[in-house]
């Protein structure tokens, strides 16, 4: 009898790169990329994952995948010349946010390093398919989180906002919503690692009551307390009694709220279809079931010393209802409506680093201005 011999192809072994990302405050852990690696693991792929600081050097990869959520084009130009250095002639894919925004410098830079770019989103990059199957999404893998070393709580159990606020920029703006398996599976592995508390970082974690049900409901099935350790945002205009007893079911430790400016036309300006009486009422409701806590953003496109007083004396009127609050300066994300507005009007001020950092000066205002009345803000 003749020998058969079976020749099968070897799985590619593919590396996934981020770089970390911290705020003020904490450390987060890079969900999109858990999401992608899980997701090419369904499509025969042999994947790691790790940050551009903690790369394995002695292992071999047949593809690297940079996702970039945002960025300087220099420090992108850095990270892969790290790869470049660390894993030779590898091809390497970017992805991500960020090339959403990609400008004509960095698309040359790009294509000159042989750099490919994939503008679409990273699950068809695998499947070859336009739509992606939230219903049987794979949940994260234990081996990612450990790689990375994650000390973040981030979790989303949904993609994308319906909402169009001009300072922001969210490529998606079709709702999609993970099975509730994929999200509380995912939140338990987060807790056996040690995460403290969850951070349902969806655009709006309340858009639908049957989902965020779903999610309670089997949190409790499997015995997973979050209670006074989750919180997440809703909308000013998403708020209603009904869907605030859902969001009290959580006891959350609170509920943000883009409440942006107590300035009727800045609010208007930002693209936030409320007004101050609405937000408001709103907010007074809500305080009744959960701790608020009210977002602000000053300095955008169009703002005046009447409108930054106009908020603060909005502020010392909510403030009974606020558990806390937040200002933000505004960051002109580019090709959002309001960075096209602030390229005629006004003055950039510094490189994008944090909301908390002066990078952009409307017209008739000062640093100075910006500053004074961010501290009022958030000492009163």
């Amino acid at each position: 009898m003749a020998l058969m011999i079976i020749c099968r192809k070897e799985k590619q072994k593919l590396l996934f790169v981020t770089r970390k990302w911290k705020t003020a405050t904490l450390d987060t852990n890079p969900i999109g990329v858990y999401d992608l690696a899980s997701y090419a693991r369904n499509f025969n792929y042999l994947v790691d994952v790790h940050y551009i600081d903690e790369l394995p050097v002695a292992n071999h990869y047949d593809l690297i995948g940079l996702s970039v959520f945002e960025g300087d084009n220099m420090t992108i130009f850095k990270d892969i010349e790290i790869l470049k250095q660390v894993y030779g002639n590898t091809k390497i894919i970017i992805g991500g946010r960020w090339t959403k925004i990609i400008d004509d410098e960095a698309k040359e830079w790009l294509h000159k390093n042989d750099i490919e770019i994939w503008y679409g989103d990273g699950e068809e990059f695998f499947s070859k398919e336009k739509q992606i199957d939230f219903t049987t999404y794979p949940g994260w893998y234990k081996k990612d989180i450990i790689t990375t070393n994650a000390k973040g709580r981030n979790i989303m159990s949904s993609r994308g906002c319906p909402f169009h606020c001009y300072f922001c920029h969210n490529p998606e703006n079709k709702i999609s919503y993970f099975n509730t398996d994929y999200t509380v599976n995912n939140i338990q592995l987060l807790l056996e690692q040690g995460a403290n508390e969850i951070f349902f970082a969806d655009d709006i974690f309340t858009l639908k009551k049957e989902h965020m049900l779903n999610i309670y409901n089997e949190l409790k099935k499997k015995y997973l307390n979050i209670d006074d350790r989750n919180l997440f945002f809703t909308h000013v205009n998403l708020i209603n009694e009904e869907i605030a007893e859902v969001m009290q079911k959580f006891k959350p430790t609170e509920v943000q709220v883009g409440l942006e400016s107590g300035d009727n036309s800045m609010l208007k300006m930002m693209g936030k279809n409320f007004t101050i009486n609405k937000a408001f009422d709103k907010i007074k409701l809500l305080s009744n079931y959960v701790k608020v806590n009210g977002l602000f953003l000053i300095g955008f496109p169009g703002e005046t010393k009447e409108s930054l007083q106009n908020t603060f004396q909005f502020v010392k009127e909510i403030k009974p209802f606020l558990y806390k609050k937040w200002v933000s300066l505004y960051q002109p994300i580019k090709n959002t409506n309001g960075y096209f507005r602030a390229l005629k009007e006004g003055t950039f001020h510094n490189e994008l680093k944090n909301n908390s950092a002066v990078a952009y000066i409307p017209e008739g205002l000062t640093e100075e201005d910006l500053i004074k009345y961010r501290d009022l803000i958030l000492n009163y």
